[in-house]
């Protein structure tokens, strides 16, 4: 059984009587009654009839046995379902019963980030870890700060339609249609949601978009893309990955002209895909262009993967000696530990004595970005001075996950699975643990004014670090 870290870390009793009567049905038939022959020649059929009645035994002494090895509960849960199943004035398949207890499970027993996922929902939490998707990619802010609906553009996915077709950060969708002539005006999320529904991939339609008082109209399609998650932008260069699997490095007019010559940006999204090797090249790129100083993005960076966490985690453990420093501890509720380790540790390769570190985060930045935050701080790369986090709703902070999810699947074919909070996570060294908390303003971290327009934020924060 293979499980996945991460941090974003029977039959029935009707059944068995079925068994049972079947089972019956094809036993062998009562035996004659016994000749005077001898009894080298009496007896074959005899014992192979005498065979599968032992063997008839012995599979209803097992189906009894399986049955009540069961608790008393599960027994009532069978006799429940027989019940509703044969008696209630509507049919209830299996799948609809079942579907209700899963509900159940999710929502009223296990934490928020624990889940029974069924085949479907288990291929593709396995297909989105992967970073490939099918859609627009664009996220939304669906109701202004009244309360009014909107359609503004919270994020545009790395390497999606929405990215190709040049839409940004901070406009807003303020109509839609087929044609310009039969563009609708609308900001309602649920129209637009109604809308997309109607397109299959690769069908063309239009969205008429607002920034300020300027308004343009961009063609868009559904498709399937491979998601980037890494951005890499200085004062004169911006580069981002593309291609059916994001990993073409491409240059574009993403210049941050308010950094400093000797500073890069590199914004991360998730711990997903093929962002260990987009984050490398990132790295490469800045050593290549001499740069000395760092912002690392970390805003709406909802975690990911434990094994990408511990490529990208090797960049930043500047105070240890170890070639694989520790980064993460994961406590169980028994208090056994299980240790994870950064892939390598190549802080000094890239920066110097005198480099700097700044991290941006907000309230989106949850899981492994806060435990990547964690070891960074606990090894001396960065301080809490050197955090900035983005007001969202007025409140300054990361979200507060400091707890990991282990994946198991349930069987072999078309298989099911349970995601189950299964640790603590603590800080490498002071073994700190932020669940339920966050990295906050009291810590000593710099705070900025929540702004979806342009580069406002990092502008912003570039300030605040300044100041």
């Amino acid at each position: 059984m293979s499980n996945d870290y991460e941090f974003d870390f029977g039959e029935s009793e009707s059944e068995n009587k079925n068994g049972e009567n079947e089972a019956a049905e094809n036993a062998a038939p009562p035996l004659p009654e016994e000749s005077a022959q001898p009894p080298k020649k009496q007896g074959k059929g005899k014992k192979i009839a005498l065979r599968i009645l032992a063997l008839v035994g012995a599979f209803l002494v097992g189906v009894l046995t399986c049955y009540f090895s069961f608790d008393s509960e599960f027994r009532a849960l069978s006799r429940l379902k027989k019940a509703v199943q044969e008696n209630y004035y509507e049919k209830i398949s299996d799948d609809e019963f079942y579907d209700v207890l899963f509900q159940a499970v999710n929502e009223n027993l296990l934490d928020p980030y624990s889940a029974y996922m069924n085949p479907d929902e288990f291929e593709e939490y396995q297909t989105e870890a992967t970073g490939q998707w099918s859609g627009i990619g664009i996220t939304f802010l669906i109701q202004d700060a009244e309360g009014k609906d909107c359609l503004q553009v919270a994020n545009v996915s790395g390497n999606s339609p929405a990215e190709r077709a040049g839409i940004k950060v901070g406009e807003y969708i303020v109509g839609f249609g087929a044609t310009e002539e039969s563009i609708v005006p609308s900001v309602s999320f649920k129209e637009f949601s109604v809308f997309l529904e109607g397109y299959g991939a690769n069908q063309a339609f239009l969205v008429r978009l607002k920034d300020g008082e300027n308004e343009r109209t961009v063609e868009l399609a559904r498709s399937a893309f491979v998601e980037n998650y890494v951005f890499y932008r200085t004062k004169t260069t911006a580069y981002r990955f593309t291609g059916n699997s994001a990993t073409t490095l491409e240059a574009y007019e993403g210049y941050l002209p308010e950094l400093a010559e000797d500073t890069a940006y590199i914004r991360l999204t998730q711990f997903n895909g093929n962002a260990s090797e987009q984050f490398r090249q990132a790295m490469n790129l800045f050593k290549s262009e001499n740069k000395k100083n760092l912002v690392l993005d970390l805003r709406e960076n909802g975690g990911g993967y434990m094994d990408i966490l511990q490529r990208i985690s090797a960049y930043f453990c500047k105070d240890s000696a170890s070639s694989k420093p520790l980064i993460a501890i994961a406590r169980e509720r028994d208090g056994d530990e299980q240790k994870f380790y950064a892939s390598g540790n190549s802080y000094g390769s890239y920066f110097s004595a005198d480099s700097k570190i700044r991290v941006l985060a907000d309230a989106g930045t949850a899981s492994a970005s806060e435990c990547l935050i964690g070891a960074m701080v606990d090894y001396g790369a960065i301080g809490y001075a050197d955090i900035c986090l983005a007001e969202r709703n007025g409140i300054a902070k990361t979200y507060g996950k400091g707890i990991m999810q282990t994946t198991y699947p349930l069987s072999i074919v078309n298989p099911d699975a349970v995601k189950l909070t299964t640790a603590k996570i603590l800080w490498p060294k002071s073994e700190n643990c932020i669940h339920d908390r966050g990295v906050l303003p009291e810590d000593g971290c710099k705070t900025v004014t929540e702004s979806y327009v342009g580069d406002g934020e990092i502008l912003a924060a570039l300030q605040a670090f300044q100041g």
